[in-house]
């Protein structure tokens, strides 16, 4: 495909350049013939060219080299930000002998540390405000006197040991471009891929480079930083690099993917974000796509909707998209209840999930007689963990019921009747299952499950025993059957993923599910950052975009009507 003349711009531009393109602009390709016309135009000079997965780095060198062949090879070097910024510090001698921690390793430390000073702030907030830190310039200021301390004992450890974590890869390195005790890369080209989710130390490495004398390109969208939690600075560290090093800006308005009506909601939508680059988003496409909204009773009646959808369409390649992964087990339950084929993309199966794993684990427990299953099945309903964690002895289950029924406090009368509840269902389950009556069995341990969990869950629960219940054979080989359906990563057909799994991705059909206030918008998160993550679920859609929330959840998401919907 002949390029437009934006894109023609920005792969032929001299100097510094820093690219913003939007959704399906075809930003790689620009990115990859930019890297192939220097490498052929320029019989010497090496390129460099960085991004932040392996996988992505793996076919961004997989298209230059298709573009200017292999020949070029010895010439280029695509890979991560850390792996590259790793390599220069393997140059070095007093930093070579440097010891990388595992992630287990650095966590053991920082654990070790913890405990040390008794801080009274929650270990995963310790952990942010470390994580924070690392990824800025400059002495941090902690918000507590107890972070502090963590940080410092972990800094004083990690020296002790002549080790370092994967933070402190490009930190090192930035901070030896100015002691001059690490060189700059020894290429003329420096390319940045997905630019809009570099942090602080990211952006200045790559600014030390240009001011090395080396051609620096960027390319990304700000309109899809997603990774504010990861201090990602999104459109504020393009416009860094393009103003540090006086770079050309080029922008890629022409939208190649979506139907005009379905561009036209996402750029209503984003238009509402303040921080952001003023651009034109354009659709490339003349025919209208589909576009839909749906108000649902409940998550389940959500769901139906979503598989009738699916069962209508055959052949399309669908994808169900929702904000967190558990908005996504009550569709996949709907899907293996109708036997459609679906691919799960990078989260865990409903099976793994807990309102999944709590029913599943019971019935284990009403197999085997062993514990553990049914521990965490009353953990599900709300037991404290003190009490399931009493030492049995390799009691069977039956007799720790027992047990802890007599430790159980006399005034906490829920807790009393729950494992009460849990005593008497579990010898009648066991008794059905010896008596040959299996399904039986499943549904009644369901039943006890689902009384015993909130609404929601008692739902999925259901669903979920109708699901075991319509397979054939003994519980063991039930049981047997459903582990091998949980691994779904090369299944083919619908893509269930999350907004974020989603980035970098397109299918012909989208479905938001879950598109409620308080959910998406997401409390965790900015809406800033949230009006983005929406964005990018909406302009992954080529020709079919439906949007729905459940009344039971909560009002419309404020974003349907910001979009226009």
């Amino acid at each position: 495909m002949q390029l437009n003349q934006q894109q023609a711009r920005a792969v032929n531009a001299l100097g510094h350049c820093s690219v913003l393109a939007c959704p399906g602009s075809g930003k790689t390709r620009v990115l990859s013939m930019r890297a192939a016309r220097l490498l052929s135009e320029n019989k010497t000079g090496r390129l460099c060219a960085v991004t932040f997965t392996r996988d992505a780095a793996a076919e961004l060198k997989s298209r230059i080299l298709h573009l200017c062949g292999e020949r070029e090879a010895k010439r280029l070097a695509v890979g991560t930000f850390h792996s590259v910024a790793l390599s220069q510090i393997r140059r070095v001698s007093h930093l070579s002998g440097m010891k990388l921690l595992s992630d287990g390793e650095r966590m053991g430390l920082l654990r070790r540390c913890y405990s040390q000073y008794k801080c009274d702030v929650p270990f995963d907030k310790v952990l942010s405000a470390i994580d924070r830190a690392k990824s800025r310039l400059g002495q941090t200021i902690f918000s507590d006197p107890g972070i502090e301390d963590v940080f410092n004992a972990y800094q004083h450890l990690l020296a002790t040991e002549h080790g370092m974590d994967f933070a402190d890869i490009l930190l090192t390195v930035v901070n030896g471009f100015r002691d001059e005790s690490i060189k700059p890369l020894a290429v003329r080209w420096l390319l940045a891929d997905e630019f809009q989710d570099a942090d602080e130390v990211q952006a200045q490495w790559v600014i030390e480079h240009g001011m090395a004398g080396i051609e620096v390109t960027i390319v990304g969208d700000d309109d899809q930083s997603l990774y504010s939690f990861r201090n990602a600075l999104g459109y504020a560290g393009m416009l860094r690099v393009s103003q540090t090093l006086v770079a050309q800006e080029i922008t890629l308005p022409i939208n190649y993917r979506c139907a005009p009506n379905i561009l036209a909601h996402a750029a209503r939508l984003i238009a509402n974000n303040p921080n952001r680059a003023n651009k034109a988003i354009e659709s490339a496409r003349d025919a209208s796509g589909i576009v839909k909204t749906h108000r649902a009773a409940d998550r389940s009646d959500e769901a139906s909707l979503v598989v009738e959808a699916i069962k209508k369409s055959a052949g399309q390649c669908w994808a169900i998209l929702a904000r967190t992964n558990s908005l996504l087990e009550v569709v996949e339950a709907e899907l293996l209840a109708s036997g459609i084929d679906y691919t799960l993309s990078g989260g865990k199966s409903v099976w793994d999930g807990v309102t999944g794993s709590a029913l599943v684990g019971l019935l284990k427990s009403i197999q085997s007689d062993g514990w553990t299953g049914m521990a965490n099945a009353l953990a599900v309903c709300g037991i404290k963990s003190e009490l399931l964690n009493l030492h049995h002895d390799n009691k069977s289950c039956g007799q720790i019921l027992e047990s802890i029924l007599i430790h159980a406090p006399e005034n906490d009368v829920r807790t009393r009747k729950t494992i009460e509840s849990a005593r008497r269902g579990y010898a009648e389950w066991r008794r059905q299952i010896a008596d040959g009556n299996t399904t039986l069995a499943i549904y009644a341990a369901a039943n006890w499950l689902a009384q015993h969990v909130k609404q929601d869950r008692g739902n999925l629960v259901k669903k979920l025993a109708n699901i075991i219940a319509r397979l054939k054979g003994a519980l063991a080989q039930r049981l047997n059957t459903l582990s091998r359906t949980t691994d779904r990563t090369n299944a083919t057909g619908v893509v269930l993923s999350t907004l974020h799994g989603s980035k970098g991705l397109e299918f012909d059909s989208v479905w938001i599910i879950g598109a409620e206030n308080g959910n998406l918008p997401h409390p965790d998160s900015t809406e800033e950052e949230e009006r983005r993550l929406f964005y990018v679920g909406i302009t992954r859609a080529r020709n079919r975009l439906e949007i729905s929330s459940s009344i039971e959840d909560g009002l419309d998401s404020r974003f349907i009507i910001e979009a226009g919907f």
